[in-house]
This record gives structure tokens, C-alpha cells and sequence, in this order.
């Protein structure tokens, strides 16, 4: 479904974004996995070039900072004359209540969740309307919809790429250009595993969520990574500015 096509991933270390790699790569794209964690692309790397065998290459990077953005832009043009897809998918959670929240963990969060998604985006957008075409996915959260208690800063941040991700879409239609966001719930990631050990009552809160949530479960990665599947291939093609909810349903109670 994605045969040839160049692929950015951030935050493909672990989580949904190595998934989304491992399945894109499944479906013939050529990935290009950002991530801060160096060790945790290689040995991501290893396993994808293990399973399909598809061109993938590697690149530390940090996604507020606009230069190495730039860096990673210019050598995958370089070398392979476009970028096809971005996945925005980087990002941090501090767990904090407003009232008690550090100044420098807020800044810090709008810098990986907000800003990163924006400078990469601007970068790859440049590229995409010299070609044409291109399709743009961030991944956002419920929390970006829904408020959840001691998450203020990832739920705006969340809020802001939901935002973000419309407006990309408006500026950058002329140029064929799609630009889309995934809300998932909870998924069994690391951070998702942080927020449940933060948790002084977990069991409680979190069968609470599932009280929600009409699968009744957790997700898995990979079906996040079948949503961004659908975003990045020719079925999306009449959509854009959307933020589609991957939740189990937990958002139907609200």
C-alpha cells in the first residue's frame, strides 16, 4: 500500500512510532526513524530490516531543534529526491498538578509535543509543495479533547497539535497536501505504563477508564499504527484536517 514511499517516523524508538514503522515498512515504504534514544532506533532498525527487508535508515534527533531537523530533511531529500510522508509522533509526559507544575516542564513539553511538530512539519512541507504531494499525520491524544486530572500540560499541548494539524491542512491544500491527527487512549506504551505506576489509586482510576471504554481493553500499538496506515495511503486521499479518535470509546461517555 505504501511501496516506495519515503517515510519520516519520529519518536520510532518504541511505542506507536515504532509500530507504525514496522508496519509501514511491512507495506513496502522506505522509513526514516527519528528518535532522541540513539540505542533504541538501532535495535528498532535491526528488528524492522529483520521482518521486511525495506530500505530504512536511522537519524538522532532532537525535534525542537530546528537544526537538526534540517539536517535530516536535506540528506533524505538528498538521497532519495522526496518525502512522501511525515509521522509526528514524538513526544513526553510530566505528570504534575497545574497548581504544583515547574515553569521548565511545561516549556519542556511544548517544545517536544508543539514545537516539534511544527518545525518538522514546516521543513517537510517545503518539500512536499515543490512536489505536489504529501501527507502529514500527528499524533495527538484524547487528552487533547478530553481534560484529565495532574496531565494540564499534555492535554493543552495534545489540544494545540489537534489545532496545528487543521490549520496545516488549510494552508497546504492547494499544494495536494493532506495533513490529519490520531487521538488515541490509553495504549500499552511506556508512557502509558509511567501514568499507571504515577497513579496512587491506579486500579481504581484506570477501571474507571475502562468503565469507558466499550473494547474494554487496552490497546495495542499496532492499532494505532492502522489508523496512520489509512492517513498515509491513497484511501485518505478526501481527507484532511481531521483528527480521528482511536480510543475503545472511552470519549462517548463525556
Amino acid at each position: 500500500m505504501l511501496n516506495g514511499k519515503v517515510t519520516i517516523i519520529t519518536g520510532a524508538a518504541c511505542g506507536i512510532g515504532k509500530s507504525i514503522s514496522e508496519l509501514f515498512s511491512s507495506e513496502g515504504a522506505i522509513v526514516v526513524l527519528c528518535d532522541i534514544d540513539e540505542d533504541g532506533i538501532r535495535k528498532a532498525l535491526e528488528e524492522i530490516s529483520r521482518k521486511a527487508g525495506i530500505k530504512t535508515i536511522t537519524f538522532k534527533v532532537d525535534v525542537s531543534d530546528k537544526k537538526d531537523i534540517h539536517e535530516i530533511v536535506n540528506r533524505v531529500v538528498s538521497e532519495f529526491g522526496r518525502i512522501d510522508v511525515l509521522v509526528n509522533n514524538a513526544a513526553i509526559q510530566i505528570l504534575s498538578p497545574l497548581a504544583d507544575m515547574r515553569e521548565e516542564d511545561w516549556d519542556k513539553i511544548f517544545e517536544v509535543n508543539v514545537k516539534g511538530p511544527f518545525l518538522f512539519s514546516q521543513a517537510v512541507a517545503r518539500v512536499m509543495m515543490k512536489q505536489k504531494s504529501g501527507k502529514i499525520i500527528n499524533i495527538a491524544s484524547d487528552s487533547g479533547i478530553m481534560p484529565f486530572e495532574n496531565e494540564g500540560a499534555y492535554c493543552a499541548s495534545k489540544s494545540a497539535v489537534i489545532g496545528l494539524t487543521r490549520v496545516l491542512a488549510l494552508e497546504l491544500r492547494p499544494y495536494n497536501i493532506t495533513c490529519n491527527a490520531i487521538c488515541p487512549g490509553l495504549v500499552n506504551t511506556q508512557m502509558y505504563r509511567d501514568f499507571v505506576k504515577y497513579l496512587v489509586d491506579y486500579k481504581k482510576k484506570i477501571d474507571e477508564v475502562f468503565e469507558r471504554n466499550i473494547t474494554q481493553k487496552v490497546a495495542d500499538p499496532i492499532e494505532v499504527a492502522k489508523v496512520a496506515l489509512f492517513f498515509a495511503s491513497y484511501l485518505s486521499d478526501h481527507v484532511t484536517g481531521e483528527h480521528l479518535l482511536a480510543t475503545g470509546g472511552d470519549v462517548m461517555s463525556q
